[in-house]
């Protein structure tokens, strides 16, 4: 979820409705358009058939109108509900045609005047039409439905684009992370192997040099026996014999001294991987305990540092010093000032708490910031820590 695209996401789903809106009103005034425009080039058709009155200028209109719809192909596809409207100069409608009841009683008669009908045609013709168009685009149709699905799935494109990036950079760090993890494995496997090794080496010296000194015993045991037959060399022999014993037991016990140091070495080793782990644990829970506890006073590394070399009693102390600080500063008692930095010589103030203990502060603006835990062994150390601040 680190890398999930929420931005995108949220764009996605407000662009989307926008841009629908805007393109289809776009596309119902640009339709209005073309089809005004269509049907005005061709709603009249051919005046000599008007102006001779063969056909009233209404049938005309209408069929004219008419075929321009039916043969329009979008319209036809998307089924478009288009209202057109023809009018005259005063107002009167041209198209559609609706009938009333004179007209029912003039076709009733079967009479029909051709210079009437050309007069009419021609005052109206004279007079000017007016064309108006309508087209009823509503949510729901074929195109309002076409571009709602064209912006979604450009959305959907655009999120998926973004949502590959995200699980790919997700994957590196997770790759990064799991070989980071292999690399200190394999080097602790490493130095396990070398330890074994070293210790394997170690017990196998040892048991070539027992074997060595037995072999020395059973030599002088046999020089002994051959002794017994001349006292004087004998004695003789005896003497190289316990020089020579004496030098090997001497490297034994050398090897010995070596053997248990080494023993020593990797308890130590052992000591210091679990107590550096500890350590660590404790540092970062001091450090988060003071910041949570002392929200005016700033600790800092080396500070803390000093805190957890003291004994659980001078930390006491120096923990009520530094609750002073936090609730009250005017209330603790200042032995001296001290000024620390090379360049700029910082105000730096000594505060003594349970006589041998050391706490070094500076005050700032907005927080007292805790320089220095020490204590008065440790001061000549600390003083020279402040002045090559």
């Amino acid at each position: 979820m680190k890398y999930f695209p929420f931005k995108v996401v949220v764009f996605c789903l407000v662009i989307t409705p926008i841009l629908y809106t805007i393109t289809l009103a776009g596309c119902r005034d640009y339709l209005e358009k073309k089809y005004l425009s269509k049907i005005e080039n061709g709603f009249i058709g051919n005046s000599s058939d008007l102006l001779n009155g063969s056909v009233p200028i209404e049938d005309r209109i209408a069929k004219n109108i008419q075929t321009i719809l039916n043969r329009d192909t979008l319209i036809r596809m998307a089924r478009f509900d288009l209202e057109v409207q023809v009018t005259d100069s005063r107002g009167k409608i041209i198209y559609p045609i609706y009938v009333g009841t004179d007209e029912f009683e003039d076709d009733s008669l079967g009479y029909y005047d051709a210079q009437a009908v050309a007069d009419k045609n021609f005052a109206i013709l004279n007079s000017g039409l007016k064309v108006n168009t309508v087209l009823h685009l509503d949510h729901g149709s074929f195109l309002a439905n076409f571009i709602f699905a064209l912006y979604s799935g450009m959305s959907l494109l655009i999120f998926f684009v973004f949502y590959r990036q995200g699980s790919k950079r997700a994957k590196e760090e997770r790759d990064a992370k799991n070989a980071l993890i292999h690399n200190l494995k394999q080097d602790l496997k490493e130095d396990e192997i070398r330890h074994e090794k070293l210790v394997e080496e170690l017990n196998r010296e040892r048991v070539e040099l027992f074997k060595h000194i037995k072999q020395l015993d059973k030599k002088y045991q046999s020089e002994q026996k051959k002794a017994k037959i001349n006292e004087d060399e004998m004695f003789n022999e005896i003497v190289s014999l316990e020089d020579r014993l004496n030098t090997y037991i001497e490297l034994k016990k050398r090897r010995d001294v070596e053997i248990n140091e080494l023993k020593s070495s990797l308890e130590k080793y052992e000591q210091r991987k679990s107590a550096a782990k500890s350590g660590r644990s404790e540092f970062d829970f001091i450090s988060k305990r003071f910041g949570t506890l002392y929200k005016n006073v700033d600790v800092s590394r080396k500070a803390l540092d000093g805190f957890m070399n003291l004994t659980e009693e001078l930390q006491i102390k120096a923990e009520e010093t530094i609750y002073q600080l936090d609730r009250d500063p005017g209330s603790v008692i200042v032995k001296r000032k001290v000024f620390s930095g090379k360049k700029h010589k910082a105000s730096c103030f000594e505060v003594l708490f349970a006589y041998t203990g050391r706490l070094y502060f500076m005050n700032h603006p907005n927080k007292t910031q805790v320089v220095m835990i020490g204590t008065k062994h440790t001061q000549p150390r600390d003083m020279e820590y402040l002045h090559n601040l």
